[in-house]
């Protein structure tokens, strides 16, 4: 659902809660800059993602660990894996690598707290 449309739809929920209209509209323009926000950030990813032999790739950040699942196969059974001096670890199946896992992201790319 487009964003605008989410709005749309919610906008008499939110009225109909006490919500002003100058609340509604402030709400709207935070998500609009939000979402202009993240295409920029994603926006900048696609030429790295575009050299990546892998056509599909799934990231989860799980913030409590500071640690980035990245995955190329989905499930994916890695039946051998290698922890760089970088604290990456290599997960592979047969061979092919299907996913990293990236220990302290935050800590070690200086991004904690920055969203």
């Amino acid at each position: 659902m487009r964003i605008e449309a989410y709005i749309i739809e919610h906008r008499g929920r939110l009225r109909n809660h006490g919500v002003s209209h100058e609340k509604v509209e402030a709400a709207r323009k935070e998500v609009e800059d939000m979402g202009a926000a993240e295409v920029e950030k994603v926006s900048a990813l696609v030429p790295h993602l575009l050299t990546i032999p892998h056509k599909k790739i799934w990231v989860d950040y799980d913030e409590e660990a500071d640690v980035l699942y990245v995955n190329f196969k989905r499930p994916s059974r890695a039946d051998d894996s290698e922890l760089t001096d970088d604290d990456v670890i290599i997960r592979r199946e047969k061979g092919e690598v299907v996913g990293m896992t990236f220990l302290n992201v935050a800590k070690r790319f200086g991004t904690k707290g920055k969203a």
